[in-house]
């Protein structure tokens, strides 16, 4: 074959190439055009299902269309759609191609901003620059675990901040200087959604209160030390005074600029913290926009704080170096906010107090000082406050859980966990039960009897579910279970219980929830959520696993130590105690110590030895064992034919006093000298 044809053979073939490429690529973007038309044409239900077929194929996709599916169905509220939403949202920040896909995901990193903090919005603005794999697998992650229901397909979190971007784009438009195309509120509104109480007005001077202040202010002193000091007749230094303070008074009016203002109040956002958070709005000295300012003293222009710097020979000359019209300013400011809460009160007798305090040795700087301290007490809450929160999440009754793991080597040899998941839903029954009471014909003593309430209420449902995801966010396994749902809080069993036993590859993240369900369709919710309205109780537990344990048939290995204690008649499965997750052992019961040790050398004859050593120390007030005061100590021989031991240990405990008890075990091999170290901490109750 000549050059010629084979230059025109492989020309032939890149442009057919290339027209694939481009054929493959431009299909998603008229998908996301074609839905863009029959959205315009107000034929919402085409357009998702237009959306929603352009994902139907694995691979590939334009994230524009993932990204406006769950716009349009959460600013039309249209609940059906929320489960495909989630779906498709994933997949557009995960599986995006193209440049127009590039370009759809940093618009959404930039959307994210207010909910994920500076730190990560800086380190996914580099991935994305880098192109990095990485950034997909974090923003996907950021979402599931932010997921309040991750037994569901919709992710509530995620559908509750998209409708805060709606709401923000229809209220909030006084300017639109953010990506929302919006004012500043819906940087906040987005973060926490709607305040708690708000405050609205116009600073305005008090022209009657301005001149007795400033008489005060231009010279504090008596009249018999102004004559004594000035050397002046009264008329005089009257006439002096009165026209500094005109001067004074007018400098005040030159730097009040009457701004607009508006302040959000959040109560309780920060756990143990009384002080609301306080966001405050206002028209901006310098671009005239309406903007989140940093504090009360951002409406007053700067060069009110420093007005020695422009004067000029009518000017205002300040008597007193810490008289200036910015001081002046705030003191008023801070007296028109006073009502609205203690911070500002609090803020007005702090500048009062110092002011008095200066005497006839005026501070200098003493309104630029307190503008800092005002903004940072404000950042101060600000700071240990939750970057966003969720307002649908607060409105479900909350399920208090908690969940323990262990480590073990099976039979064969292979790690696995165990997983207790233990919820208590009593609260959330009771709030559930009382609020429509009306519709049950149920003898109130049956609640507290120590049954299974599903037995006696059959709509009543607990779940408990448990996802194991890998480092990508992936789900590699999904469990749930439905455990009694038990009431009475002073059995052994007040929480209801579930455990799963998986193969432990890795530290991988793992998700444990609970939910309790009302299926009667006669009852009512507490609020109006996005959450399925028979969903009456909601609780979540994440955490990462640990290290799996070593299977190598050479190394001597020990299981994670589960404590107990014996009760007649009262075992938890799978074992024959009471197994206390939350380690407290009831005063004068017997610690029941469950172990298990793996790959133990077998000597000449066939048969394992090894030590088992357990020391109880205490442990003081401030969680420092107490090495030197051992409680009990002992030493104990096994000799058998097993590699792998498995064993329940009863520790006569009776004599330990109530308090904090440090339990350490160490095992050594005796034929081959390697050891293993255990320990955990307990308490003993005494009887309440």
């Amino acid at each position: 074959m000549g050059q010629n044809n084979l230059y025109i053979l492989l020309t032939t073939a890149f442009l057919f190439l290339m027209a694939m490429a481009e054929t493959i690529s431009a299909q998603p973007q008229r998908a996301y055009e074609r839905g863009l038309e029959e959205l315009y044409r107000n034929n919402v239900t085409r357009a998702l299902d237009i959306w929603y077929q352009a994902y139907e194929d694995e691979g590939p996709v334009d994230s524009r269309v993932g990204i406006e599916f769950i716009k349009t169905v959460t600013e039309r509220n249209l609940e059906d759609y929320f489960d495909q939403a989630t779906e498709l949202y994933y997949r557009a920040i995960t599986n995006g191609s193209g440049m127009d896909s590039r370009v759809a995901i940093r618009r959404e990193i930039d959307r994210m901003r207010p909910i994920i903090g500076e730190g990560i919005y800086r380190q996914w603005n580099e991935w994305w620059g880098d192109e990095d794999p990485q950034l997909a697998v974090d923003m996907r992650g950021f979402w599931i675990q932010a997921d309040p229901t991750p037994s569901r397909q919709a992710n509530e979190r995620l559908i509750e901040h998209w409708q805060r971007i709606a709401d923000a784009q229809e209220n909030f438009r006084k300017n639109r200087n953010t990506v929302f195309n919006t004012d500043d509120r819906a940087l906040i509104y987005i973060r926490y959604g709607e305040p708690d109480r708000t405050r609205n007005g116009i600073l305005t001077l008090q022209t009657s209160n301005i001149r007795q202040w400033l008489q005060n202010q231009v010279n504090p002193y008596s009249r018999t030390e102004r004559e004594e000091m000035s050397g002046q007749d009264e008329h005089e230094r009257d006439f002096a005074e009165n026209i500094q303070i005109d001067r004074l008074q007018d400098a005040i009016y030159q730097f009040h600029r009457y701004p607009e203002y508006e302040i959000w109040f959040y109560e309780g956002v920060s756990e143990g913290n009384s002080e609301p958070l306080i966001f405050i709005f206002g028209t901006d000295v310098e671009s005239e926009e309406f903007r989140l300012q940093r504090g009360v003293e951002s409406f007053i222009p700067e060069r009110a704080y420093n007005p020695e710097r422009e004067r000029s020979g009518d000017s205002v000359e300040f008597t007193r170096a810490g008289i200036t019209p910015a001081l002046m300013l705030q003191l008023m400011y801070y007296e028109q906010l006073a009502s609205a809460d203690e911070y500002f009160q609090s803020r007005l007798n702090t500048l009062r107090n110092r002011i008095l305090e200066q005497g006839r040795q005026a501070f200098r700087g003493l309104d630029t000082d307190f503008r800092a301290e005002s903004a940072d007490l404000l950042n101060s809450r600000l700071g240990v406050s939750p970057v966003t929160k969720s307002t649908y999440s607060e409105k479900i009754p909350e399920i208090p859980m908690e969940m323990y793991q262990y480590r073990f080597l099976n039979e064969d040899q292979e790690p696995v966990i165990m997983t207790f998941i233990e919820s208590s839903a009593r609260e959330a029954f009771m709030i559930d039960y009382y609020r429509n009471r009306g519709q049950y014909d149920v003898d109130e003593s049956m609640l507290t009897n120590g049954k299974d309430i599903s037995e006696i209420f059959n709509y009543y449902e607990l779940t408990h579910t448990f996802k194991l995801y890998d480092d990508s966010w992936n789900t590699l396994q999904t469990e749930s279970h439905n455990p009694p749902l038990i009431l009475d809080r002073n059995e052994n069993r007040s929480s209801s219980r579930t455990i799963i036993e998986t193969h432990h590859t890795g530290r991988q993240y793992v998700t444990s929830s609970a939910e309790l369900m009302n299926f009667n369709p006669d009852t009512r919710a507490v609020y109006e959520t996005p959450f399925t309205p028979a969903l009456r109780g909601l609780g979540k537990v994440q955490i990462r696993q640990p290290e799996p344990l070593v299977s190598h048939a050479d190394s001597l290995e020990m299981a994670d130590l589960i404590l107990g204690y014996q009760k007649t008649g009262q075992f938890t499965e799978p074992f024959p105690f009471i197994v206390a997750n939350e380690r407290v052992v009831p005063f004068e019961e017997t610690l029941v110590l469950h172990f298990e040790v793996y790959n133990i050398a077998p000597r000449e004859d066939g048969f394992t030895h090894f030590e088992l050593t357990y020391r109880i120390l205490p442990v003081d007030e401030f969680g420092q064992v107490l090495t030197d005061q051992t409680e009990f100590v002992l030493t104990l021989n096994f000799v058998n034919e097993y590699r792998r031991v498995v064993e329940d240990l009863e520790i006569e405990t009776a004599e330990l006093s109530p308090g904090l008890y440090d339990l350490q075990v160490a095992v050594e091999d005796m034929v081959t000298g390697q050891q293993k170290n255990r320990s955990v901490r307990f308490e003993v109750a005494g009887e309440n």
